[in-house]
């Protein structure tokens, strides 16, 4: 087996040299060149021939030629078929140039019609990621539509095949149609042939790859390919080989057709087991015999991105573990084992594994997990069925529905198959607006829109007690984000007509029975995200507020506006002070009555919010690494903390003064109703590694915090010492992983200020 893997490591090596982001335009073998060109030609020409044509059949012809022209690419010591050679090596799907991946044509053709508006403008004034601007930023994002997180409907067609979606296409043809809705079928069913054609062109190339090999396992892999090929992902898998080809290949090609990014991979030892189990009893397959292949099927993902070679090596790839079925019976089986221990003994770090718990979840799962994680295995996210269930169920969504929940990029919840919650395209910074809300400059409105002028540029004079601030706080507040949201549904209004995506579409619930995009709305569910930063910095800062200003009465608000615009300049006793007051995490009753009160508001003030699919918006608290690219652009805040310091990371405490008591974090989160989050929110955790926690009282833990309701546990298992080693010293700790945001990471790979921040990350005991 090992010899095997080494081989195809070494073929994945030798042909994704040539296709990483950086190089591919020098390094593209001439075929791929040739292939490319033809296709943006085409479609240039094409365009331009029909000038009127239904942005949805416009994708579906890219689809066709990126069917016939793409050149196949299969690696002899895999099993597996899915490399069409139609984009980087590193990349998942979201738009690009469209000479490096041509399913971005459309997205680069008319990206304009999102790229003028004055609410674009407005959008990309006030963004993190704006170079230009010398505003302070309020949010990021792709501004408009998420092009990335998406999971395809992989239940469904594992169960029919892309031949019963045709046929549910065909039946609802044959129904009283408009003319728009007949192109979207149209569409919808010529991308499906496309997506058959690129499989019926692996099988020749399996054959013409046969003429000459030699190696008897080349030779078997090969015969595999062209026997399958012509049946998948057209007919279901019937057996479990056939189902990790069609996961693979669907999520790969899907992909390389849409250009937007397919984030998961399926849920694994859900889907498959059943094929499984039926090939082991009859004798089709042995455990070492599935173990290899899972170790053949994961590898790519691993050696494609280049993931220990790069510094932020983020594939948004996840597979799914564990939780519950549709029934909400737990899925703990022999593949959620094997899943995880191919992927730990392999040492990969991609794809990501989500793994779904509970309070009830099996002993031996929780365990698995726990021992695998404190072995320095940083590759996991806890995500809790008792939180997110009921938070889908809480926003419209079936309970058969919500068990099925996925989790996509990092975190990010949808209901596989029946929507695209676009769950982390609009950040919203707290902590900058209130820095905003209080500072005495202001913003000139021709600069930014009106709500955001009006939110900021307020009077504080006439405020005589905390509710009165908190209430015209949260409201500015609420405008200010209700704003943001507008700006970004004005914009993804134009997303239709942008970057249509007909196959991505098909495999979604409620988009052929609407015959429509699920861009305009067409998918069963049609929810958009809104990122929250600063928990902690916000309760803080209003505990510090309701103290310094109202009750102590050390300063009035005009003071603390002072301060906050001098950065605590010449006021550090004060600044202590505040940094002394009871604070967010500490499970003390002040602070969590604040904590449960904010969350609560806000949430329902965002599920009002509609956005451009027909329905709203929903809130999270996943911030991914914005605690810290936010927290050196924003300003002072009255919770002590300085200008250009980190924020609060996700549902965690602020390290600043931050607890030592696991009991304590977990207190104040239990009284939070993280259900009003569905978009999920995250609480990441630094634990010691090297058997300095017990198994089983880690395990205790999770059950505990999964009863407390916290939503995504992150553990990062380290030792300090052996960090700041690395750092002196890289080249003899590359093997050393860590978990940042939502991804994981070789340590001594990071700019030396990500090092720094997970070093001064408070260490807890457990």
């Amino acid at each position: 087996m090992e010899l095997t893997m080494d081989k195809l490591k070494q073929e994945l090596r030798d042909y994704y040299i040539n296709f990483r982001r950086e190089t591919m335009e020098q390094t593209l073998p001439e075929a791929d060149r040739a292939a490319r060109e033809i296709i943006l030609a085409d479609m240039d020409k094409f365009l331009e021939a029909n000038p009127e044509i239904h942005p949805s059949l416009l994708k579906a012809h890219l689809h066709e030629l990126i069917a016939e022209n793409f050149v196949p690419k299969i690696f002899p010591h895999s099993p597996f078929f899915y490399e069409t050679g139609m984009r980087p090596a590193e990349y998942w799907g979201i738009p690009m140039q469209p000479f490096i991946q041509p399913a971005s044509w459309m997205s680069n053709r008319f990206k304009h019609l999102a790229g003028v508006t004055k609410e674009a403008k407005y959008c990309s004034s006030l963004s993190l990621h704006n170079q230009t601007s010398d505003l302070p930023p309020l949010w990021s994002g792709s501004q408009g539509f998420d092009e990335d997180h998406h999971c395809p409907g992989y239940t469904t067609l594992m169960r029919t095949g892309v031949s019963g979606i045709l046929d549910k296409i065909s039946l609802r043809q044959q129904e009283k149609c408009s003319e728009e809705q007949l192109a979207e079928l149209d569409a919808m069913e010529r991308s499906c042939r496309a997506l058959l054609r690129i499989a019926e062109r692996f099988t020749a190339e399996a054959k013409r790859l046969l003429k000459n090999e030699t190696d008897p396992e080349s030779i078997s892999n090969l015969e595999l390919i062209a026997r399958t090929a012509r049946r998948i992902p057209a007919n279901p898998p019937q057996t479990f080989y056939e189902g990790l080809a069609m996961l693979w290949f669907l999520r790969e090609v899907i992909a390389s057709l849409e250009g937007v990014g397919i984030s998961v991979i399926g849920h694994t030892d859900r889907l498959l087991i059943d094929l499984y189990r039926d090939d082991i009893a009859a004798d089709r397959l042995t455990e070492d015999a599935a173990r290899k292949l899972i170790g053949q099927w994961m590898m790519p993902n691993d050696i494609k991105t280049f993931a220990r070679e790069r510094e932020w090596p983020e594939t948004s790839t996840c597979i799914m573990l564990g939780g519950c079925d549709k029934n909400g019976d737990f899925v703990w089986n022999e593949l959620t084992r094997m899943f995880i221990e191919e992927h730990c003994r392999l040492d990969l770090i991609n794809p990501k594994l989500n793994c779904r718990i509970s309070a009830g979840a099996p002993q031996e799962y929780l365990e698995l997990l726990v021992s695998k994680n404190l072995e320095g295995h940083n590759n996991f996210a806890l995500i809790n069925d008792d939180v997110l269930i009921p938070a889908q169920i809480k926003y419209g969504k079936t309970p058969e529905d919500a068990r099925l929940y996925v989790n996509g990029g990092c975190q990010e919840t949808m209901c596989e198959g029946v929507e695209h919650t676009a769950g982390a395209y609009y950040y919203f910074c707290m902590p900058q607006f209130l820095h905003l809300f209080l500072s005495r400059k202001r913003l000139e409105p021709e600069g930014v829109p009106t709500g955001i002028s009006n939110a900021i540029n307020v009077k504080l004079s006439g405020i005589k007690t905390y509710d009165e601030f908190y209430k015209y706080f949260t409201d500015s507040l609420k405008l200010a984000i209700g704003t943001g949201a507008e700006l970004n549904r004005n914009i993804g209004e134009e997303y239709p007509r942008i970057n249509p995506c007909p196959l991505f579409s098909a495999s979604l619930s409620g988009c052929i029975e609407n015959a429509r995009d699920y861009k305009s709305g067409g998918a069963k569910y049609n929810l958009s995200g809104i990122t929250l930063i600063g928990l902690g910095d916000i309760v803080n800062s209003l505990i510090a507020i309701k103290h310094l200003v109202f009750e102590s009465h050390l300063l009035s608000l005009e003071e603390l506006r002072k301060i906050i615009d001098s950065n605590w300049e010449n006021n550090e006793l004060l600044r202590m002070q505040a940094q002394s007051l009871p604070r967010y995490g500490h499970g003390i009753e002040e602070g969590d009555i604040i904590a449960t009160r904010f969350a609560s508001e806000i949430a329902a003030y965002i599920r009002t919010l509609p956005n451009e699919r027909g329905e709203h918006f929903q809130p999270s608290f996943f911030v991914y690494a914005t605690y810290k690219t936010f927290g050196t652009k924003t300003g002072a805040t009255p919770d002590g903390r300085l200008a250009g310091d980190l924020l609060s990371q996700g549902i965690a405490p602020h390290r600043e003064h931050a607890p030592q008591s696991l009991t304590d974090v977990i207190r104040t989160i239990d009284k939070i109703d993280f259900t009003d989050y569905p978009g999920n929110a995250v609480l990441d955790l630094q634990l010691p590694a090297g058997g300095k926690i017990p198994p089983e009282m880690l395990v205790s833990f999770c059950r505990v915090a999964a009863t407390a309701g916290v939503p995504t546990l992150q553990l990062n298992c380290v030792d300090v010492k052996t960090l700041q080693e690395a750092q002196k010293n890289p080249e003899a700790y590359s093997h050393v992983l860590v978990r940042f945001s939502g991804l994981s990471i070789v340590f001594v790979k990071l700019e030396k200020s990500f090092q720094d921040e997970i070093i001064s990350r408070t260490m807890y005991a457990v």
